[in-house]
């Protein structure tokens, strides 16, 4: 099946193996359509007939009686007819693009003579989102749309700045990939042939170079670069940059990456601009600057922008090299200006295609792309999560090697921890599995909003955030009702009469919900037993519930297996009094739910 080669990568070689007659170890093979009546009179027998009639062929397993070839020779003279051993290919991923090795940046086996491991373990993170629905604004340059690692990489927009049509009349939408602030057109290639021009088209590459088994691979392959260039041969002026900050936040971008910048002492055009990107949830990403500079300790009224701008939503990242180290030669740094390094030393990119396809480059520039590739993978594995709280996880699970140590905010970017675990503060804890089960459902989120990086498994429940946990996990109706008193204009208002109208709370007393109070083992056990409408059960499981009035409550989520007890390994008591941590609230509601 030729077809099969564009889509899939390597040949599964069966070869000659030898293997004793055992029925558990079988060949997937294709017989011609018209044989199956022969294979049944021919005592052959098929494991299983796996799939219909496709081009002619019929696939089925059958045992391996010696080696393969004696198995295929003894069924096909049984058949008076040739037969074919089905291959299998596997499927093309970013690992397996041809120059991937020299991408250390993705994942460092001392392969340039570097630190293993001194990386952003990209491969970690791809296992769980490759970027798909995040567009990332890439500001520069331009980018070169016919780069075959970059063609069908390129976002697609319905129309100019203004509103007008499509420039030159003929309908099609995709006439417009990107815009260019410089010439007014709805051309963002690159302009001329000097290192300036390559600029965008090689930070594009570094972000989301395709998967497609040609050169090389961008942190974040499942993404869309929005080509917009502001910038000519010489740099960007302000206005253009300006304009382009603002399109890419109307026109959908998630992320903008700004690899320039300068010192001075204030660009309010700049500063509005990316102020309105905040407004609409975008992460904005700039490089630090290659001065070798501490950027902390500039003279007053100095700052380095646009990375030093003093915004929310920006990361400013600094370059760090193949050794763990910031890039001694050149990146900028200091702690309370630059948030994170990066690679940024001998980055594989993509080039113009007609004068260097593929280069290495070095600089803060190329540092900027990782952490803005990072994003749009952070973000398409969790989308519609809000700017602080992506930037607290891309920071948050950083790693801090001593050779960036004192040197950045945050340490040096790891996009595999960012992107596998969901909060800072729950490594190690027993209920990490539920925590996360939770949070991926949005039953609940962190305990530090708007960041919601971190968990708190150990801080206590009030009565109030059971009831939005308990009415989210299992989508209790809304009520118009309204059953208390004492809970007008809370949070968990809608919540708590849902909770009243499904029967699982009466309150604490006459129309009280007392949603400040901490919840106890006890009372959520209440809660959970009739959510789940669990039968009575004739078994005692604890020592230490007796004339409890929730005590048959407690027995039947014993017996469903949504508690084991306080103390383990005899977890002969419930502790009922207790109060309930976020942490054991997770693993009650989720084998609750389960």
């Amino acid at each position: 099946m030729p077809f099969l080669l564009s889509l899939l990568l390597a040949i599964g070689t069966l070869g000659p193996q030898s293997a004793a007659p055992d029925e558990s170890v079988t060949v997937r093979l294709l017989i011609p359509e018209e044989a199956g009546t022969t294979l049944e009179s021919s005592g052959i027998a098929a494991t299983a007939e796996i799939g219909g009639h496709h081009l002619g062929w019929t696939e089925i397993e059958v045992p391996i009686n010696g080696t393969i070839e004696q198995t295929v020779e003894a069924i096909s003279e049984a058949l008076g007819q040739p037969v074919l051993v089905e291959q299998r290919y596997d499927l093309l991923g970013p690992t397996d693009e041809p120059n991937f090795a020299d991408q250390w940046y993705h994942h460092n086996t001392g392969q340039t003579n570097g630190t293993t491991d001194a990386d952003i373990d990209s491969p970690t993170a791809w296992n769980q989102a490759l970027g798909g629905g995040v567009v990332v604004a890439v500001i520069d340059s331009g980018v070169d749309l016919t780069h075959p690692d970059l063609s069908t990489q390129i976002w697609a927009n319905s129309g100019d700045p203004a509103g007008g049509g499509d420039g030159d009349g003929n309908g099609l939408v995709d006439d417009f990939r990107g815009w260019d602030f410089v010439n007014e057109d709805n051309n963002p290639s690159p302009v001329g042939s000097g290192a300036s021009a390559a600029h965008g088209t090689e930070v594009a590459g570094v972000i989301a170079a395709a998967s497609n088994g040609v050169g090389i691979v961008g942190v974040a392959p499942g993404s869309k670069v929005m080509a917009l260039r502001a910038c000519d041969s010489t740099g960007c002026w302000s206005l253009n940059a300006a304009e382009a900050i603002y399109y890419a936040a109307d026109m959908g971008a998630d992320v903008i990456n700004l690899s320039f910048g300068g010192l001075g002492d204030e660009d309010p055009l700049i500063e509005d601009a990316i102020a309105h990107a905040r407004s609409r949830n975008v992460v904005v990403v700039a490089a630090a600057g290659n001065e070798r500079r501490n950027l902390d300790n500039l003279s007053p009224g100095q700052q380095f922008i646009p990375a030093g701008l003093p915004l929310s939503n920006i990361i400013a990242v600094g370059a760090s090299d193949d050794r763990d180290s910031l890039a001694a030669d050149f990146s900028n740094y200091g702690p309370e200006t630059v948030d994170l390094a990066a690679p940024g030393v001998d980055v594989m990119s993509t080039g113009i295609v007609s004068i260097a396809p593929y280069v290495f480059v070095s600089g803060t520039s190329f540092s900027s792309p990782i952490v803005a590739g990072a994003a749009a993978l952070l973000l398409s594995h969790d989308p519609g999560i809000g700017y602080q709280e992506l930037i607290a996880r891309l920071e948050g699970f950083a790693d801090h090697p001593g050779g960036i140590s004192g040197l950045t905010g945050h340490g040096r970017l790891n996009i595999g921890r960012s992107v596998t675990l969901r909060f800072i503060d729950t490594a190690g804890s027993v209920f990490v599995d539920p925590i996360d089960w939770l949070a991926e459902r949005n039953i609940s989120q962190g305990c530090n909003p708007p960041f919601n990086h971190r968990y708190c498994p150990q801080n206590p429940v009030s009565r109030g955030e059971m009831a939005v946990f308990l009415s989210r996990a299992f989508h209790l109706p809304t009520t118009s009702t309204n059953f208390f008193d004492d809970d007008e204009g809370r949070f968990y208002e809608g919540a708590a009469n849902r909770l009243a109208a499904a029967g699982l709370t009466v309150g604490c007393g006459t129309r009280r919900y007392c949603g400040d109070d901490d919840i106890r083992r006890d009372e959520m056990a209440a809660m959970l037993a009739r959510a789940t409408h669990l039968p009575n059960s004739s078994q005692d499981f604890f020592v230490d519930d007796e004339g409890s009035v929730f005590e048959s409550a407690i027995n039947k989520i014993a017996a469903a297996g949504i508690t084991l007890g306080c103390n383990p390994p005899t977890n002969n008591r419930y502790c009922p009094r207790d109060l309930v941590t976020r942490g054991q609230m997770a693993a009650f509601i989720k084998r609750a739910v389960e």
